[in-house]
């Protein structure tokens, strides 16, 4: 009698420990792809705030040489153009009267974005492609603009094309009619730290405003 009520012990002890297993690995491995990504983002922030630095001094991210030189900062994550980030630069304004009044036929008339910020340019090194969870996600928080071949955006569309506005970027920061904003926007897909049905949406994002 003994001897089978162990074995039953035994028995019972196996099937809940196997039962436990159903919710201890995916918590696991949860906590590690969850651990990485943290990692992930806390690399990314020194890496946008550095790239910000850069940017509001004035560095020209148009040019090869400041591209490559954000690559090497970003060594740890593959800025290239089939790799798995990328970074996006944009300079934000608000839009005076006196813009209305410069791309208005008549003086003293309301145009579309008057007191909103909108982009004076944007641009981006990386994968522009990048996609997660089948989403393009190779843009900004705030939008894309309507961008000239030199990544600029024209003062006709930053007083009156609303697809100029950076949305929502008064929620974030409060910007003075004078004053620019100097936004840099990291995104890394991790690919390599995504779990179907565990890790939610396969992406990491940081970024940094002057």
């Amino acid at each position: 009698m003994r001897m089978h009520k162990k074995q039953r012990s035994r028995g019972v002890a196996v099937i809940e420990f196997a039962f436990s297993l159903s919710f201890l690995i995916p918590l696991l491995l949860g906590a590690f792809v969850f651990g990485f990504r943290l990692i992930h983002s806390l690399e990314m922030e020194q890496i946008v705030r550095d790239l910000g630095h850069m940017y509001v001094r004035g560095v020209d991210f148009r040019n090869p040489g400041p591209q490559a030189n954000a690559r090497t900062l970003a060594s740890s994550f593959d800025l290239s153009a089939n790799g798995t980030s990328l970074v996006i630069l944009s300079k934000v304004r608000v839009v005076t009267q006196a813009d209305c009044d410069a791309n208005n036929a008549a003086p003293g008339t309301h145009c579309t974005n008057l007191g909103n910020p909108v982009f004076v340019e944007q641009m981006t090194i990386g994968n522009t492609s990048l996609t997660s969870a089948g989403e393009n996600i190779a843009y900004s928080v705030f939008g894309t603009p309507p961008l000239q071949a030199d990544n600029t955006v024209r003062s006709a569309d930053q007083a009156n094309n609303s697809a100029a506005a950076a949305n929502g970027f008064s929620n974030t920061m409060t910007l003075n009619p004078g004053e620019y904003a100097f936004v840099v926007e990291m995104r890394n897909a991790t690919p390599d730290l995504n779990i179907p049905g565990l890790s939610g949406s396969p992406q990491v994002y940081a970024r940094s405003i002057f």
